[in-house]
């Protein structure tokens, strides 16, 4: 029983953080639209189109990193049950 209180305490914390990011991903996507549509991309590094682009790709890795991380802590959970089981 004490295995599945720590794997919900971990999905809690991961599915909160996960909200975040997506969040966060969500409003950084409205933002890229916003300066496409009224052409405001800068010239400068960290202000222009494509580093727009890197930064939504970057949201986006880590996110999909977040959600492989939670999933392969449930199946790591389920094993553990599972051997504790059938001991």
């Amino acid at each position: 029983m004490e295995k599945i209180r720590e794997l919900i305490t971990l999905l809690e914390s991961g599915v909160e953080d996960y909200d975040t990011q997506m969040k966060v991903l969500q409003t950084e996507r409205l933002k890229y639209i916003r300066l496409a549509m009224t052409d405001g991309f800068g010239t400068e590094e960290g202000d222009s189109k494509e580093s727009w682009l890197l930064h939504l790709k970057q949201l986006e890795d880590s996110l999909t990193l977040r959600r492989n991380t939670i999933r392969q802590a449930i199946k790591e959970a389920a094993e553990d049950i599972q051997k504790e089981g059938s001991a």
